[in-house]
């Protein structure tokens, strides 16, 4: 049996027709129409002000379709939102609910009998090498999988520090550089123009990013989504997504904060000190040098 990660709170929104990797890559941040087909990717949907309002990773299954997994709670306004771009085109945007999607961890071999089923739609999640492989099951055929809650799945992605979901992309107020998303090839400087675009490259090449999304730990307090970060008992962040065992968390700090912050003026949460626990893949931060 092979282990997957249950994402009960992920949906796919398809998009299919003549054209349909065409009119994505013209609305969302990342490079769709040459994705790989072994892959799966992350983009986003900005709002013209360059606000993300909708996170997703995108499947490309063939020329004419693609499946973008996102938020349950997001889907059917996904959805909507995709038709009212589709204008004359000639696609079908709907909801597909006879798949339930999760992850399976890196360090397990895919079954040949697992990767060749028609039932199973399985991509290596281009974020980091660590997540694994993004796989969407027929809900009525899954013999092949054992099925777990995602809890540790969520964990290693906090520690990783990579955002997902509304918990941490709050809709029409995070930025994709905030975020980091750039290095998580959730969005390509090159392309041409999508919906935000012109924010989102000044925002890169002017270096104006002043806050980010890192993973934090503490190990003498329960973290809890919303609690305010404090650095010279000044607010300078809010905890996003907690992983279970309530230690380990993303949150939103102000960069020259973590720049200032050291052992003797350490960031805080409540009256415990809060570390942070830079991964490689966002070195350096942004107006921070290698060293």
């Amino acid at each position: 049996m092979t282990r997957f990660y249950h994402h009960q709170h992920m949906q796919i929104v398809s998009v299919s027709g003549e054209g349909a990797a065409e009119f994505l890559n013209d609305l969302l941040t990342a490079q769709i129409t040459r994705l790989d087909t072994e892959i799966a990717r992350m983009a986003c949907l900005l709002s013209p002000q360059g606000r993300i309002l909708f996170d997703m990773m995108v499947f490309r299954l063939s020329e004419t379709q693609l499946f973008l997994l996102t938020e349950t709670s997001q889907a059917e306004a996904l959805a909507k939102r995709l038709t009212l771009y589709r204008l004359r085109r000639k696609l079908d945007i709907s909801l597909r609910t006879e798949f339930m999607a999760g992850h399976i961890p890196s360090q397990d071999n895919l079954p040949p009998q697992l990767a060749e089923r028609q039932n199973y739609i399985i991509r290596r999640d281009e974020r980091h090498d660590q997540l694994g492989y993004l796989c969407l099951a027929e809900q009525a055929e899954h013999s092949l999988l054992e099925i777990s809650a995602d809890a540790d799945w969520q964990a290693l992605r906090i520690g990783l520090g990579i955002p997902q979901t509304a918990a941490d992309l709050t809709p029409n107020r995070a930025l994709m550089l905030e975020a980091g998303l750039e290095h998580l090839h959730a969005v390509d400087f090159k392309k041409g123009c999508y919906i935000g675009q012109e924010v989102t490259a000044r925002t890169h090449y002017r270096g104006l990013v002043k806050r980010r999304i890192l993973p934090v730990h503490t190990a003498t307090a329960s973290l809890q989504t919303g609690q305010i970060i404090r650095w010279q008992d000044k607010e300078i962040g809010t905890i996003l997504s907690v992983s279970h065992t309530r230690q380990t968390a993303l949150a939103t700090i102000r960069l020259d904060a973590v720049r200032d912050s050291t052992d003797d003026v350490p960031l805080m949460i409540d009256q415990n000190r809060l570390s942070l626990d830079i991964p490689a893949w966002m070195q350096p931060l942004p107006g921070f040098d290698d060293s």
